[in-house]
């Protein structure tokens, strides 16, 4: 189910993740962008259970039977998002535009020394978001994701940007160290990005209905932001084609509260919640949500 993610062997060569960088920083992210299909088609060949999770998702959101081809570009466009984040992080030499809605929410909160909670997907890139930070001083964007599961391309990425792995809070720590360093980073006034749409195992969920299926969602992102009690935003950083992205931040919640006796009840209304503005994101580019495993039940 949505946990099996969690067992998956990263396919990923570290030379060849090197030599994509390279050949993106010499030649540029035409060339490179050329070099991904010989990448996305061994992938359409080696990795079965992808491809046929794919089909699946894109059955939803299109709500047709999806071919091969349409396989093909959604692997290609997560290819490219991944080659995007290096130039993400490459500083002011990037070819990419991001075009920028709602983010006025982030700074009314940056502004009155507040941390807050945001809801991040695997919706088109997060990093937008914390390309965002990179140009503000003043704000500062953490993300939780475990380190592990993605340690070669986060190899690359920490040799283009050495504080890259700064501005990580690793899930693979324990429980109370990591509600911490969440603690600590909204204490100063920090953005902490939370994945909202995968589970990891063992993990405690909420079904929702989410394209006309039934899928778990995880609650601890949930209950963390109701135990601490700060403002909530979701973003969403969705490719367009080309080198353009669109960038959408929202205030959820100016704060989220658990009363005792309404903790799931509760938690499962904002995952629902959420669940519902997720889906209108990925129906406005379908081909951006990059969660290749069988998600529904």
């Amino acid at each position: 189910m949505a946990e099996a993610w969690t067992r998956r062997t990263e396919r990923s060569h570290p030379f060849v993740l090197h030599a994509i960088a390279w050949v993106a920083r010499r030649l540029g992210r035409g060339a490179a962008r050329a070099m991904l299909h010989l990448g996305v088609a061994y992938y359409m060949i080696a990795a079965p259970a992808a491809r046929r999770a794919s089909r699946d998702y894109l059955a939803r959101v299109l709500a047709r039977r999806p071919r091969w081809h349409h396989s093909y570009r959604h692997l290609y466009a997560f290819a490219t998002v991944f080659l995007d984040r290096m130039y993400m992080l490459g500083g002011a030499d990037s070819p990419l535009s991001i075009t920028h809605h709602g983010v006025q929410s982030f700074r009314d909160c940056v502004e009155r020394g507040q941390g807050g909670i945001i809801m991040v997907s695997h919706l088109g890139s997060f990093e937008a978001l914390r390309a965002l930070s990179d140009r503000r001083d003043d704000l500062t964007v953490r993300i939780l994701m475990n380190w592990a599961t993605g340690a070669k391309m986060n190899a690359v990425l920490q040799k283009l940007d050495p504080g890259f792995g700064d501005r990580v809070i690793d899930t693979a720590t324990a429980d109370v160290d990591r509600v911490l360093k969440v603690k600590a980073a909204l204490d100063r006034g920090e953005m902490v990005g939370i994945m909202a749409d995968r589970v990891h195992a063992g993990e405690r969920t909420v079904d929702c209905d989410f394209l006309g299926g039934t899928a778990p969602f995880p609650a601890t992102p949930w209950l963390l932001a109701g135990m601490l009690g700060v403002p909530v935003f979701l973003a969403f950083g969705l490719y367009r084609g080309g080198g353009h992205y669109d960038l959408y931040c929202e205030q959820f919640s100016p704060g989220l509260s658990l009363p005792r006796g309404e903790r799931m009840q509760r938690t499962g209304a904002w995952t629902q919640a959420y669940a519902d503005r997720l889906a209108e994101h990925v129906r406005q580019a379908p081909y951006n949500w990059f969660n290749f495993y069988q998600f529904w039940h």
